[in-house]
């Protein structure tokens, strides 16, 4: 029998030093979900033990009441789950060397390769298995449990979920706050100055429309840049998570040549579009764009498992709240108060122009129900069309890993842009020795 009051809440991956202790510190600075039982699942025994002396020593230093528990045992982890938080990457780094290195041999220089791309198809392909069995398994234990991924490729594995199970599950990224700051700095006004209407997929959403203090946002953005370009404003150039920054300049350039804001992230817009991570590193560097090397996040695992080491010992107390929403969520559903956030949902009309089904990224309204989108109406069609390649992929290669299918999937990479400068036949090339480098973590395709 469980004792604590609170939710019972399972982090699939639990053992993540860089999930985990944000979110954890999220969570122990939410008084709302005190007495939770937290349950870290993780085949990583000694990382999701270090996790959860992590959010012991949180807990202890905030004199708030969780529970923590690590564990390998899914039966253990899901029987009875109210919430479950997914962050996991299978295969790790040692697959993720695959997706960087195979492309590159075809001229595809992915910066991150981890949502589209050959890297994003690899990474779907491995992972798509793993959230089906994750699904059943949740589904059986805890059918009334709220599922929330923060896993990539965002729309392939919370498309998983949702085409598998009944169960209530939404994609969470906080990309969208990125654009958010982007307009604070430019404009000089407060976030809650800022209404926004984006729609698009996770990690390429464009805003449609925007205002600043009830009035046109875009006109003011057009009078405050007057000659000047984004790129001359922001010269500040904050760096992403890898310690890496191009001083948005492709953001700068898609609003100078579409009208409208981007993602500002460019490490992961570029990979969307074709032309600046191929045929050469030339184009990488002609926009300031910087790869995340495999040695680099290694090294990144390190300095994060250094860090959540310290808080477990209690030399470092909780982190700031972070911009990740996951617990707002849990506080939303469980206490019935409605919350508006970016969701990524299966499209059932929220963006009226890209293909139904295929999990889109607008605003959404989070209750005890669960998650409704909230209409973004249509997307202009230049955008739409630079869109709609990436949806049609996404849905493919979903298809192709449920059924076994290898041809589909070939099929899916060959319509991919960043493939745009290579022969269907290379392509295929490229697929196939993707296929075979990471075979040991595609079982369908046995």
């Amino acid at each position: 029998m469980r004792k604590c009051e609170g939710p019972k809440i399972v982090m699939v991956g639990g053992g993540s030093y860089g999930w985990s202790p944000k979110l954890l510190s999220d969570l122990v600075q939410t008084p709302e979900l005190e007495g939770s039982e937290v349950v870290l699942l993780d085949p990583d025994t000694k990382a999701a033990g270090e996790i959860e002396a992590v959010g012991r020593a949180l807990a202890a230093g905030q004199g708030k009441a969780f529970s923590f528990r690590a564990t390998r045992s899914e039966t253990a982890a899901f029987r009875g789950a109210d919430f479950v938080i997914i962050t996991i990457s299978t295969g790790g780094l040692r697959a993720m060397a695959h997706d960087l290195a195979v492309p590159e041999r075809y001229g595809i220089y992915q910066t991150v390769g981890d949502t589209v791309g050959p890297g994003g198809w690899s990474r779907s392909l491995r992972n798509v298995p793993v959230f089906v069995h994750l699904a059943q398994r949740i589904e059986k234990l805890a059918p009334r449990a709220v599922v929330l991924n923060y896993t990539n490729p965002m729309a392939s594995l919370t498309g998983t979920i949702a085409a598998v199970s009944s169960l209530r599950v939404v994609g969470l990224c906080h990309g969208v706050f990125g654009t958010y700051r982007l307009l604070q700095q430019v404009l000089g006004v407060k976030e809650s100055d800022i209404a926004m209407r984006f729609a698009g997929v996770n990690h390429f959403f464009w805003v449609l429309d925007f205002t600043v203090k009830g009035k046109p946002g875009y006109p003011r953005l057009r009078r405050k840049l007057g000659t000047k370009t984004l790129e001359d404003v922001l010269r500040a150039r904050d760096t992403d998570g890898h310690g890496h920054s191009s001083g948005r300049r492709l953001c700068s350039a898609l609003y100078e040549q579409y009208g409208h804001l981007t993602y500002p992230a460019d490490r992961h817009t570029c990979e969307f579009l074709p032309g600046y991570i191929t045929p050469t590193p030339e184009a990488l560097r002609r926009f300031g764009l910087h790869r995340t090397s495999v040695a680099t996040r290694t090294e990144n695992r390190k300095r994060a498992r250094r860090r959540a080491l310290r808080m477990a010992s209690g030399k470092l107390g909780v982190l700031p709240r972070s911009r990740e929403t996951a617990i707002d969520m849990m506080v939303a559903l469980r206490q019935n108060r409605p919350f508006v956030d970016v969701v990524n949902l299966p499209n059932v009309g929220q963006v009226d122009n890209l293909p139904r089904g295929a999990v889109v990224e607008t605003l959404g309204l989070v209750d005890q129900l669960g998650f409704r989108a909230i209409s973004a109406g249509t997307v202009p069609t230049n955008l739409a069309e630079l869109v709609r390649p990436h949806c049609v992929c996404q849905q493919m290669v979903l298809q192709a890993a449920l059924e076994g299918d290898k041809e589909l999937a070939l099929q899916a990479l060959m319509l991919d842009p960043v493939c745009a400068h290579l022969a269907p036949s290379d392509i295929r090339k490229m697929g196939a020795d993707l296929l075979r480098a990471t075979r040991r973590w595609l079982p369908q395709f046995k």
